[in-house]
C-alpha cells in the first residue's frame, strides 16, 4: 500500500462478542507501519532528505451482515507515533476515537470507505490499510495453489485524492494456528501503481504518480477473517509541484505488521 503519510509529511520538509448477534464479528488488531522515505531535492538545488515515520494503532473492526455483503466499522482506540517526519501531538491525539466506515460486497470487494474526522492524514493512512484486511481468498485452496487478484483503492481522506491499482498473486502455503484459531497461510507478491494528488502543508497540492512492489504473508481464518500478516514494500514516486522545475523523486521502504489481539 502506498504510504501517503510518508510522502505528504516529508516532501519539502471468528469470535463473537457476548450480547451481540451471531451475524456480527468483532476483531481487535494492532497495526504497525514503519516507513523510511528519501526525497531528492537536487532539481531545486537542495539535498536528499531522509526521514522516518513510524505508527502503531490499536483498532477494533466490526463486521455486520447486510444485504449483499457486510458493513465495516473500524474504531481507532489509540495511536502512537514516532519518527523524524514532523507530525504534531495534536494530530496524533485527534486520532483516538476516530472511525472508518465502509462495505464489503459478496465478492469480497471493499467499497465506500470514509473516515471521521475526514481531514486527518493519520486516519487516512489507516483508512487506506483497511483494504488489506480483506484479501481475496480462493475457496477450498490447498497448499501450492496460486491465484491473481486486481483491486483499485481510492483514497480521498486527509485532503488527498489518489487511486492505487494493486495486482496481487496469492500462494497457499498450508494450514496454521493463530491465537488458537485455524488459518490458511498465504504468501503474496504485489505490484502497484498510484496516480492523483496529495496535500502538503508547505507545498500545497502535489501531483503524484509512481509504482511499487511488495511481498508479504497473510493468515486467513474462517469466513475470510484476517488473523494477521506482514508485508514489506518498495515504492518509487514522482511529485510535481509548482516551485520545482522537474518532478521530485521520492523513494519509500515500508513495512506493515498486523496482529490479532486475543
Amino acid at each position: 500500500m502506498i504510504s501517503s503519510l510518508a510522502v505528504a509529511a516529508l516532501a519539502l520538509g471468528p469470535s463473537t462478542t457476548p450480547g451481540i448477534p451471531a451475524a456480527t464479528v468483532t476483531t481487535k488488531y494492532k497495526l504497525e507501519i514503519k516507513a523510511e522515505t528519501s526525497v531528492d531535492l537536487s532539481g531545486m538545488g537542495g539535498p536528499v532528505q531522509v526521514q522516518t515515520a513510524n505508527m502503531s494503532a490499536w483498532l477494533v473492526l466490526t463486521l455486520n451482515d447486510s444485504a449483499g455483503g457486510r458493513s465495516v466499522f473500524v474504531r481507532i482506540d489509540s495511536l502512537l507515533y514516532s519518527g523524524t517526519a514532523p507530525v504534531s501531538k495534536e494530530s496524533v491525539d485527534s486520532v483516538t476515537g476516530a472511525v472508518v466506515r465502509g462495505f464489503v460486497d459478496a465478492a469480497g470487494r471493499v467499497k465506500n470507505l470514509s473516515s471521521t474526522p475526514p481531514n486527518s492524514l493519520l486516519v487516512g493512512q489507516i483508512q487506506g490499510m483497511v483494504n488489506s484486511f480483506f484479501p481475496k481468498f480462493k475457496a477450498n485452496a490447498k497448499a501450492g495453489d496460486n491465484w491473481v487478484d486486481t483491486a483499485t483503492v481510492k483514497n480521498d481522506a486527509g485532503g488527498n485524492n489518489t487511486t492505487v491499482v494493486l495486482v496481487t498473486t496469492y500462494t497457499a502455503d498450508g494450514a496454521e494456528t493463530v491465537t488458537g484459531l485455524s488459518a490458511v497461510k498465504l504468501s503474496t507478491k504485489t505490484t502497484s501503481t498510484v496516480t492523483g494528488t496529495i496535500e502538503n502543508p508547505m507545498a500545497g497540492t502535489m501531483e503524484v504518480e509512481g509504482t511499487g512492489a511488495a511481498t508479504g504473508t497473510l493468515f486467513v481464518g474462517a469466513g475470510g477473517r484476517l488473523l494477521g500478516g506482514s508485508s514489506t514494500s518498495n515504492i518509487d514516486q514522482k511529485l510535481k509541484i509548482a516551485m520545482s522545475p522537474t518532478p521530485i523523486p521520492v523513494k519509500t521502504v515500508q513495512t506493515v505488521v498486523v496482529t490479532v489481539i486475543p
